[in-house]
């Protein structure tokens, strides 16, 4: 099972779609850390992903969980303080997601000045100091973003492995600036990078595009999904309390609290929390598994049409994945590229797959 340890819910940056991290307390780890490892150690298997606010203002506490509690380990950061992780700490981490939007100058915009720069001369950093794990540039698309330009930019940066991207809640909030015609620019945009993407498999290289290669797994092997970030079902937040949550965008929400360190079990969590319709009688379901709980959970705080918007980006995706397998199928038979290119990720890493 994976678990999202928020480290503290602090955040030195104050970007345009989050504000710098949560206000809602207690902001800071109450519980010791040999109750977390009391915890986890009913779990065999267990993947342990730092999370904030900005996990790296409290690295100190991150290396005595790394420490006290075996494990594999993951971490979502914006990146500024990579440099800081000793080379000991940073080989035991099997992925790391950083915080990015694109070009520098929609990263800066979104994020704030040099934010960009630094990020780059840090991922390149823990490349020279011999990290090969997993590197992912973890997007927020917000209204207007080209995401065609900006997935683009990313791809064609070595250090990252794997683009991903979500897009930001805020647009389908009620009360938001409408995003009806951006959402069909957001649409053209993916049709745009999927032909990219299968023109460059068309020369042997299967580029890491998350959500692609993601869906394009599922429709190759049959298998059908259910919500693919695994929000209560395998995947759950502990609290800076000792709380768990379904999610780890929903920590302020009653439905999403649904145990405790102290009083739970892992097992005990599994499947506590579930997605509901409309989703659940979607045609698509088995192929987007519903997405997004928080959101799912939460359609009231939805514009009038916002449900429905969110879902025509996932429909438009699902429809590209599909027109394209016969494609894949053909270049996976032909020897141009292997099935195990598509094999990601290798477990629940943080990646939810569906933007």
């Amino acid at each position: 099972m994976h678990y999202h340890i928020i480290l503290t819910k602090e955040c030195n940056l104050n970007c345009n779609y989050c504000g710098g991290g949560s206000d809602s307390p207690p902001k800071e780890i109450q519980y010791q850390v040999c109750d977390l490892k009391s915890f986890v150690s009913g779990d065999d298997a267990p993947v342990l992903e730092f999370y904030g606010g900005e996990p790296l203002l409290r690295i100190e506490t991150m290396k005595k969980i790394m420490d006290a509690i075996p494990g594999r380990f993951v971490i979502q950061t914006n990146g500024l303080f990579l440099d800081k992780i000793e080379p000991q700490y940073l080989e035991k981490f099997h992925s790391i997601l950083v915080s990015i939007d694109g070009t520098k100058e929609v990263t800066d915009r979104e994020r704030g000045n040099g934010v960009y720069e630094r990020i780059m001369r840090n991922i390149h950093l823990i490349r020279q100091r011999g990290f090969k794990g997993d590197i992912v540039a973890r997007m927020t698309v917000a209204q207007g973003t080209d995401i065609y330009e900006n997935v683009t930019h990313l791809v064609s940066i070595e250090a990252f492995d794997h683009v991903h991207w979500q897009l930001s809640f805020e647009m389908f909030w009620e009360g938001a600036e409408p995003v009806d015609e951006w959402i069909c620019s957001y649409n053209s945009g993916i049709s745009s990078l999927v032909r990219w993407w299968l023109s460059e498999m068309g020369t042997g290289r299967v580029h890491g595009i998350v959500p692609f290669i993601g869906i394009m797994n599922s429709l190759l092997s049959g298998a059908p999904s259910r919500l693919r970030c695994g929000s209560g079902i395998d995947f759950f937040t502990v609290m800076p309390d000792g709380r768990i949550s379904a999610c780890p965008v929903s920590i302020d929400f009653d439905f999403s609290v649904i145990g405790s360190i102290y009083t739970d079990s892992p097992l005990s969590l599994c499947n506590k929390a579930c997605v509901g319709e409309p989703c659940t009688s979607c045609d698509v379901f088995h192929i987007c598994g519903g997405r997004c709980l928080f959101v799912n959970r939460s359609q009231e705080m939805l514009r009038e049409n916002g449900y429905a918007l969110i879902c025509s980006t996932v429909r438009h995706l699902v429809r590209e994945m599909q027109e394209a397998l016969p494609r894949v199928r053909g270049l996976i038979e032909s020897g141009v590229v292997r099935r195990e290119d598509f094999d990601y990720p290798e477990f629940n890493n943080g990646c939810e797959i569906i933007p």
